[in-house]
């Protein structure tokens, strides 16, 4: 994959938000589905067939055709890596709470991307305008669905560790401006930190994300303090790829 270089505590987000406008109208506006996902492997004689499927109906059409369809799906993002400055300045709103409770996995409106949504309490509020103890709805992508004519899509997630409920986690948050009820992580991935253990903070991020590499060795309480500074520099919500 394609590394882009990105500025240190001085990304330019407006231009990572022109790229990321993009690749939404190639990819049907998910800013999610950042690469092709690995499909499960057909034999020779509907292969074919599968493809075009896929292209007809999104996942639903290979469910329909294979009956239970499972595919990986990779939810980096190889076109857009932040620092945590970057991150803090492109996102809507940077939170601090736990994941309370996994809720309803449902199918993109695009079609193409499966999400699982978590409710999560938020204990604290760093940027953005969500209250302090509100329960928000993040979707994270990966899950398994269910059609009405009883077949089913699935896309795993192996390189993706979704969240574990009742665990302590720091995210950076966008919206889509056509549904403000739920959130999405801003950079996929490199947008949630494990901040459980006070020994070290853990990205969610590749390990040669910008992100994991500040990060990486890094406390919860100079994590902490370093994000809090950041959003106090960029109090505005930014509006990165979404």
């Amino acid at each position: 994959m394609t590394k882009h270089k990105t500025t240190k505590g001085g990304l330019t987000v407006v231009a990572v938000c022109l790229i990321a406008a993009a690749c939404l109208a190639i990819f049907g506006n998910s800013s999610s589905r950042l690469q092709e996902p690995a499909m499960q492997q057909p034999g020779n004689d509907d292969s074919l067939a599968l493809k075009k499927a896929v292209m007809r109906d999104g996942l639903r059409g290979a469910a329909k055709l294979r009956g239970n369809y499972v595919e990986e799906f990779n939810p980096h993002w190889d076109w857009a890596r932040f620092d945590v400055e970057g991150l803090t300045k492109g996102s809507a709103a940077v939170v601090e709470g736990r994941f309370t409770k996994k809720l309803d996995t449902r199918l993109g409106s695009e079609g193409m991307v499966i999400y699982t949504d978590y409710e999560f309490s938020v204990h604290e509020l760093i940027k953005g305008d969500i209250k302090k103890e509100d329960t928000i709805v993040v979707s994270l992508p990966g899950g398994r669905v269910t059609f009405e004519d009883g077949t089913s899509a699935e896309q795993t997630t192996p390189k993706f560790e979704h969240p574990q409920i009742g665990r302590a986690y720091t995210l950076f948050l966008m919206q889509r401006e056509y549904d403000q009820s739920k959130f999405l992580l801003t950079g996929g991935p490199q947008g949630m930190f494990d901040i459980e253990d006070n020994v070290g903070v853990k990205s969610h991020g590749l390990p040669d994300d910008l992100t994991a590499i500040e990060t990486k060795g890094k406390s919860r309480d100079a994590f902490m303090k370093s994000v809090r500074e950041h959003a106090k520099k960029w109090p505005q919500p930014g509006k990165c790829c979404g």
